[in-house]
């Protein structure tokens, strides 16, 4: 079942454009359908992806799927996350988009949230990231197979694509861009929520959660512009330390 269950987490498995997520967020937001978003991704993406492969049908399915899963067909359990995350980005400027499309993948891919914890910490102890480490601890975590290497090297370049990392230069190293600052209440409430979620976890001391999650590693939050909102409320812990919580915790994902 653990083997059956690690095989299905990847699905982050094909890199993404930022403005293919803009798109279907853009379709979305004009109440199209589920069918509608995904035949308008297939069509859009008809010249740009995989167009001299013989694969090229299977590859665009599978960055539409992708795109689909990660704001359109969100399980029942994230869908308040899903539709607050619409709000913020209609009221974010283009340039900070990334940010709500970084906490859906986060919240939605195990596989994207991940890498992304590795890639955190060892920037924490480095400046700069080998692709052989990242690979190394990524599948001491999910298994020792091909797949899950392959997928954690598109998810990199992804991420290059996104501005979160950049090359250096040196093959397979990669160094992590300036850290987007967020100072919005909504938007910081959100990205914790997004980490908490990624995390499977109900509640976490708020100072932790803002200043040491891997997983948030692009990004600069302070814990005063942390508000509870209809999902998330704190706690006192211990003296003087606060924490936030889940007002009803599920564990949505697959």
């Amino acid at each position: 079942m653990n083997r059956r269950r690690r095989r299905a987490e990847i699905g982050f498995g094909q890199p993404v454009k930022l403005s293919w997520l803009d798109l279907t967020v853009q379709h979305l937001l004009e109440g199209q359908t589920h069918t509608e978003i995904r035949d308008a991704l297939l069509d859009f993406l008809s010249d740009k992806l995989a167009v001299n492969s013989t694969a090229k049908s299977g590859v665009r399915h599978k960055a539409v799927n992708i795109l689909l899963k990660m704001w359109v067909k969100v399980p029942e359990s994230q869908a308040a996350f899903r539709n607050e995350g619409l709000i913020l980005f209609k009221n974010l400027p283009e340039e900070s988009h990334v940010v709500v499309h970084w906490g859906m993948a986060m919240a939605i891919y195990p596989f994207f949230a991940i890498v992304a914890e590795h890639v955190g910490r060892l920037l924490r102890l480095q400046k700069t990231v080998a692709m052989a480490q990242i690979q190394k601890r990524v599948q001491e975590k999910m298994g020792q197979r091909e797949g899950v290497a392959t997928a954690t090297q598109k998810l990199i370049r992804c991420w290059i694509d996104w501005g979160i990392l950049k090359d250096t230069g040196k093959r397979g190293i990669y160094a992590a861009m300036p850290q987007q600052t967020i100072n919005g209440n909504q938007l910081t409430s959100w990205l914790l929520e997004g980490a908490l979620i990624a995390a499977k976890e109900a509640s976490a001391p708020l100072d932790t959660l803002v200043n040491y999650t891997p997983t948030l590693f692009p990004f600069k939050l302070s814990s005063s512009y942390f508000t509870p909102n209809e999902r998330l409320e704190t706690f006192n812990q211990g003296v003087s330390e606060v924490g936030i919580t889940f007002v009803r915790y599920q564990d949505g994902k697959e």
